[in-house]
């Protein structure tokens, strides 16, 4: 049995995702779900990817297609017409964060410490003076 885990689809949310791989489990397929972390508005944090696979062995990629097909008559807490089991034979691997939004990201971060370091000095600065 290979290792390699396959996507098989993406939903878009960690909940559809969580329910396929159910369904999956339930027919005796070893099924696993990645969410993204968010932050508190939904944004995800993977920096560009978008949806949550659900992944399978790679000896399991047809079978489990087969299921899921099998089950879309069945389902009522997905929504079919948004998905679309094609997958990909390639292990899957999250997008990384363009270098430019990394480097923002960091100088925004900087500035936001430094601003609150400054405004402590500052304040020491005025109370001592003050005195």
């Amino acid at each position: 049995m290979s290792d390699d885990l396959v996507t098989i689809i993406t939903p878009a949310t960690e909940f559809e995702a969580n329910v396929l791989a159910i369904v999956l489990k339930d027919n005796g397929i070893e099924a696993f779900v990645f969410a993204t972390p968010t932050i508190g508005i939904g944004v995800p944090l993977s920096g560009g990817t978008s949806g949550v696979p659900l992944q399978v062995a790679r000896d399991d990629v047809e079978r489990a297609k087969q299921i899921l097909h099998e089950n879309k008559r069945h389902s009522i807490d997905i929504d079919w017409e948004e998905l679309s089991p094609e997958g990909s034979d390639e292990p899957y691997r999250p997008s990384m964060m363009h270098r430019f939004f990394k480097v923002l990201a960091i100088v925004v971060a900087i500035w936001m410490v430094g601003s609150f370091l400054v405004s402590i000095v500052v304040s020491i600065v005025n109370f001592v003076f003050a005195l």
